[in-house]
Order: C-alpha cells, then structure tokens, then sequence
C-alpha cells in the first residue's frame, strides 16, 4: 500500500502525562513517519486556528468546551475528518475528590452534555480503554476503537539498577488516588512492612499516605520528563485500586511505566489490570492480600529478578513508536471514509 501523508492538527495539553500519552506522544511518533504535525493550541495561549486550516484531520484530547466545539464544526465544514480521545471517565469522580468541582454536580451534567455533542459529531473516537469505550458507544458515538497508552522511547534508556540490600517500595499515582488510600488498606499495610522488614523504605510520588515513619518520603510531584528516572529508583512498584467507575475505566500505562524500568510490580485485579501478570513482570493483588504479596518480593531478591527480567521485556514492547502503527491506521482510515460535513 503506497504511503499517504497525512496532515494532522493536534489539541493536546504537553504539561500532564495524560496530554502526552494520547496527543503529543503519538503525534511525535507520526511525525518521525513522514506525517505533518501541528499543534493548534498551548495551555494558557490561544488557539491558532489557522494551522488548521488545509489538514486533513484534526484530533482532540479530552477538550469537549464552546470553542473547542466551534473549531470542530469549522474543521468537519472543510471536509476534515475529527478524531476525539478521552482516557478518563471524569464524570465519575467521587465527590471527595478535588475534581469534583470541575466535574459532578451541575457542572457535570454541563460536561456530560458537551462530550455527548462532540463524540456525536466526531468520525472516530478513541480511548485506551473498553469501559470508556463502552461509555462513548453508548452516549451515540459513530465509532469508537481502543488505542491503549505506550510509554515514551526514552524510557528504554533508562532502566533500575537496585538498591543493594535496600528494598525500595513505590507507588507513583496523581493526588486523585487518594481515594484508594481511604478505601484499601494499603497505608495500613506498607505501615506494617517498615516495621517487620528493617531494610525495607517506602516512597510515594503524587498522592501521600501520612505514614509516620523515617523510612517513608512522599514527593508532591515529579516532572513528567523525570518519570522514568523516579520509577528506576524502585525495587518494587505498588498500583492499588479500589473498585470504583473512575478506577475501572483508567488505562494500564501506570503497570508498563514500572515494566520498562524493569520494576516488578504488583496491582490490584480491577478495570485495566485484569489480564495482567507474571508474563509483564508483576502480579495481581486482592485487597486482603497487599502484605503477603509484598512481603514475598521483599524477602526474595531472586523472585524479584525474575519478575523484573519479565516486566522489562514486556515494557520495551510497549512504547509509543513500536505501536504508533495502529494510530496511523486509525487515522489513515478516518480520512478515507465518507463522512458528513454538517454538524448539528
């Protein structure tokens, strides 16, 4: 099949995580085959909508407000197909989340309205998870397909290198996971691992425990760039989830960021994890069975070798370059379909 290049303008936030995995990381990757990419708007800068003009395809992260809705029905106008990704399910956020402001109550039956008009009017909607996926399909999406995150190429480079006789446990997560520290019993647990294993120190990057103790540090927050480099800083990778809507629709990039750092990982069985195991260097973890599980990588250096060996071949599988091919075919196909100009 002859290369077609595309001209794709691209919404996306580079400041989170988030806006990396599903907007710029993959637009990086097309650009590196041949594609032109622009990117049509900066957080706090305006949008520069004569970039889009003449592409081919315009594609969105989670954006769904008036103007962004304006710059949809100019694009779908001149014949451009419109791509809409989501890797969140925000209307879901419980109440005790600081979210919730952005997201529930009357401010969120606003969000609910806006993203049904626009994965209505989109010609393709992705998301990296099937939850979402259902959820979209649902609220009148044409099409939707399933594109999971990948991690940066980068983060090849950058692999754990141990501890000594340190074990080093550590959970990487936003503040929203706050959450699972009040539903699960993980502060309780790790609480109990400092004080029966002696060589054992906890580290929480994003969300804080309040664990009381020399051997646990929290950092408020890390650089996305620097991400790769806090993760190999781990001898073991915590994910826990507590089993709510939010938490059943998220993606499993948190699992392939530990992986490719070589960080054995253990996780909770819930939304994106299920399916996941010792074949991707890690295993799955009921709610009653944190310590156990714990304890068992703490204590055994070899069983922790094993599984890293495992979450490092399985990682460096997963970054965006070696998968941007289901991105590019996803929008190849977007561009060739028939499709409506008129939006409601």
């Amino acid at each position: 099949m002859p290369f077609r290049r595309l001209r794709i303008a691209y919404v996306s936030s580079p400041e989170a995580p988030n806006g990396w995995y599903r907007g710029m990381g993959p637009m990086i990757a097309l650009a590196q085959r041949g594609h032109e990419v622009r990117q049509v708007w900066w957080p706090g800068e305006r949008f520069r909508e004569d970039l889009v003009a003449g592409c081919d395809v315009l594609h969105i992260h989670r954006r769904h407000d008036d103007r962004l809705w304006r710059l949809v029905r100019s694009a779908k106008a001149a014949g451009m197909g419109v791509v809409w990704d989501n890797d969140d399910d925000m209307t879901s956020v419980p109440k005790n989340n600081a979210a919730y402001k952005t997201y529930g109550g009357a401010r969120g039956a606003r969000v609910v309205s806006e993203v049904r008009r626009i994965v209505r009017a989109a010609d393709l909607v992705t998301t990296p998870s099937r939850r979402l996926a259902d959820i979209y399909t649902a609220s009148g999406a044409e099409r939707v397909e399933v594109v999971e995150n990948f991690v940066r190429d980068e983060s090849i480079d950058v692999c754990a290198a141990g501890n000594g006789d340190r074990v080093v446990v550590g959970w990487i997560a936003g503040r929203e996971h706050h959450v699972d520290v009040e539903q699960l019993p993980i502060r309780a647990v790790l609480e109990r691992l400092l004080a029966e294993q002696r060589n054992v120190e906890v580290v929480s990057i994003g969300v804080g425990l309040g664990i009381r103790d020399p051997r646990y540090r929290h950092r408020p927050s890390v650089r996305f760039a620097e991400l790769d480099r806090a993760v190999a800083e781990l001898d073991v990778g915590i994910a826990p989830l507590s089993d709510i809507a939010m938490n059943r629709a998220r993606s499993n990039v948190k699992l392939k960021e530990y992986a490719i750092a070589g960080v054995p990982w253990l996780a909770s069985p819930i939304g994106p994890y299920v399916g996941l195991g010792e074949k991707q260097g890690g295993r799955l973890v009921a709610d009653g069975e944190w310590h156990s599980a714990l304890t068992q990588l703490v204590v055994d250096r070899a069983d922790r070798r094993a599984l890293a060996k495992r979450a490092r071949e399985w990682g460096r599988q997963q970054t965006i370059s070696a998968n941007v091919a289901q991105w590019e075919r996803l929008l190849l196909e977007t561009v060739a379909r028939p499709r409506s100009e008129q939006v409601a």
